[in-house]
C-alpha cells in the first residue's frame, strides 16, 4: 500500500510539473557553410496548442547577435537545460531555459595576446563553464600556447584552470571530444595542449581488450554521470546498400560494465537524454570519396522542393556529402534495447527525449510519441505542421510558460510609447508576447513579416 501511494504521489508530482512547463523550440542554423546564405532568425518558438495558433515567436534573439555573423556551433545540455553557441570569430553565448528573455555573451577573460580557442570553446566541466585561450603568436613556446579558464554558472566568478581539469568534460553527443589512444596504454589523452608529453588523460581508462597497437585517434561522443560512449570504427555501405554501420564502445558507469554497440549509418548523429541515446541514421561520403549512396538524394525531396528555403537540408547534405534514409532511433543505455522507425523523409531528426516521450521533426511537421516500457515507440501524435518555421527548428526543450495575449478588438493600434500612436495596428485573433504591463497598457512583441515591438491598450486583449 505504501509503495502504491508513493508511486501515485510521484506520478502526480510529475504531471503537475509538466503542467507548469511549456514546450519550446529553438530555431537557428549552425554550419560552416551557412555564412554564405541569408539565415533564419535566432528565435525561441513557443508551442501553445490551446491558443488560436500553435506556434508563435516567444523571443527573437537575432538582434542580440553581431550583425552579419553566422553561428558556428550550437550545443544543448539537457541536464542543465541550457544552450551554448559560438559564432564565427569564437564569441560564445548562453541561453538558459529559465531565462529565455536574455541571451548572454559569455564574459571570457583571455589575457592580452590570447583569444578564445574555437576548438575548446565554452564547455561544461564539473558543474561550471570552462574554456581555453590560445596564443595569437604561433611562435610562442608550446607550454605557453594555451591558457585555461573557468566561470561559475552565475557568471560572477572567474578562475584559472589547468589542462588536467578538463579530464571529465560533460559531453552530449553533439558536443564531443577528440582523444588519442597510445599503443599498449588504456589511457585516452586529450590533445588540448601543444606539447604531446603533457597531454592530460581522460578520467575513464579503457580495459585491456580495447587497447590499440598503434597511435589512434578516437572521439568520446558522450560523457556524463551515467555513461561514456567512445567511437570504435565506421564501415561504409557496400554497393547498393541502404547504409553503412557505426561501431562504438559504451561504458555504463553505474554498473561498471563495457559493451560494444552497433548503429546504422557510418556517420550517425547522436544526442544523449538521460539513459537514452537518440539520433538519425546517415552516411557520409567523407569516409570514402569514391562512395556513392544508393540514391543520390535523400528520400522526400519532392516535398522539400515544394518549399523555398535558404540553405535547405539538401544544400547542407550536398555540402557535407550526407545521405539520410530517414530512419530515427533510440538506444536505451541501461537495457541496451534499440528502437527505430522509418519516416521516409531524409530531413528528419530527433529534437528531445523527456519523461519517456520522444519529440521529433519530419521536415515541416513535429511529432511526439510515448516510449512504451522502454522497448517500443507508441503511436505518433502530430503537434504542429508549418512549412515556414518548422524546417529550421532543430532543438526542443521545456521551460517556464511565456505570457501571451490575443487581440479581441477588430483593430488595435500599436503605440511607440503609451499615448504615442503609430500607423501600425493588429487585428482580431493576432497573438502577441507580453513583455511588460503598465497602467492599462501592454508592451508586446508581434511576429508578422517582421518582428514588431510596441505598446497596445490592455482593453484590446484577452490573456
Amino acid at each position: 500500500m505504501k509503495i502504491q501511494l508513493l508511486l501515485f504521489c510521484m506520478l502526480f508530482y510529475t504531471t503537475m510539473l509538466q503542467a507548469q512547463q511549456q514546450l519550446y523550440f529553438f530555431r537557428a542554423i549552425a554550419d560552416e557553410y551557412a555564412v554564405f546564405y541569408d539565415l533564419p532568425p535566432v528565435q525561441i518558438i513557443a508551442y501553445t496548442p490551446k491558443q488560436d495558433t500553435t506556434l508563435w515567436v516567444y523571443k527573437d534573439h537575432t538582434r542580440a547577435l553581431p550583425d552579419q555573423t553566422s553561428i558556428r556551433t550550437v550545443a544543448f545540455y539537457p541536464e542543465y537545460n541550457v544552450f551554448v553557441f559560438t559564432l564565427f570569430g569564437s564569441k560564445s553565448y548562453t541561453l538558459y531555459a529559465k531565462h529565455l528573455d536574455t541571451i548572454v555573451e559569455m564574459p571570457t577573460q583571455c589575457t592580452k595576446g590570447y583569444s578564445e580557442d574555437p576548438f575548446l570553446s565554452m564547455r561544461i566541466v564539473n558543474n561550471h563553464w570552462a574554456y581555453s585561450c590560445s596564443s595569437d603568436n604561433d611562435n610562442v613556446a608550446d607550454k605557453d600556447y594555451a591558457q585555461f579558464r573557468g566561470i561559475d554558472f552565475s557568471l560572477s566568478s572567474h578562475f584559472e584552470m589547468s589542462a588536467p581539469d578538463f579530464k571529465d568534460l560533460h559531453l552530449t553527443g553533439v558536443v564531443a571530444q577528440r582523444v588519442i589512444l597510445m599503443p599498449n596504454d588504456g589511457r585516452m589523452y586529450l590533445p588540448i595542449v601543444a606539447d604531446i608529453e603533457n597531454r592530460p588523460p581522460f578520467s575513464v581508462e579503457l580495459p585491456k581488450k580495447y587497447w590499440v597497437s598503434k597511435e589512434t585517434d578516437a572521439v568520446i561522443l558522450v560523457n556524463d554521470n551515467q555513461k561514456m560512449l567512445l567511437t570504435a570504427k565506421s564501415v561504409n555501405p557496400v554497393p547498393h546498400a541502404a547504409y553503412g554501420y557505426f561501431y562504438a564502445t559504451l561504458y555504463n558507469k553505474r554498473k561498471n560494465t563495457w559493451s560494444d554497440i552497433e548503429l546504422k549509418g557510418n556517420a550517425p548523429t547522436i544526442m544523449t537524454y538521460g539513459r537514452w541515446l537518440a539520433g538519425t541514421v546517415q552516411d557520409s561520403k567523407d569516409w570514402d570519396y569514391k562512395f556513392t549512396p544508393q540514391e543520390e538524394n535523400s528520400p522526400g525531396k519532392a516535398a522539400r522542393d515544394s518549399v523555398a528555403m535558404e540553405y535547405s537540408f539538401d544544400d547542407r547534405a550536398s555540402n557535407h556529402g550526407i545521405y539520410s534514409p530517414g530512419i530515427l532511433y533510440l538506444f536505451n543505455t541501461e537495457t541496451e534495447k534499440y528502437i527505430e522507425w522509418d519516416t521516409k523523409q531524409g530531413d528528419s531528426e530527433m529534437l528531445l527525449v523527456q519523461d519517456e516521450v520522444a519529440y521529433y521533426r519530419v521536415f515541416d511537421a513535429i511529432y511526439k510519441a510515448a516510449i512504451i516500457k522502454g522497448e517500443k515507440l507508441g503511436a505518433p501524435e502530430l503537434l504542429v505542421k508549418d512549412k515556414h518555421i518548422v524546417p529550421s527548428i532543430h532543438w526542443a526543450f521545456f521551460g517556464k510558460p511565456g505570457k501571451l495575449a490575443a487581440i479581441t478588438t477588430e483593430k488595435s493600434i500599436i503605440y511607440s510609447e503609451p499615448d504615442k500612436p503609430t500607423k501600425m495596428y493588429l487585428i482580431k485573433g493576432d497573438i502577441v508576447t507580453v513583455l511588460e504591463e503598465k497602467e492599462g497598457w501592454i508592451k508586446m512583441e508581434y511576429e508578422g513579416k517582421k518582428m514588431i515591438t510596441g505598446w497596445i491598450k490592455k482593453e484590446d486583449t484577452k490573456n
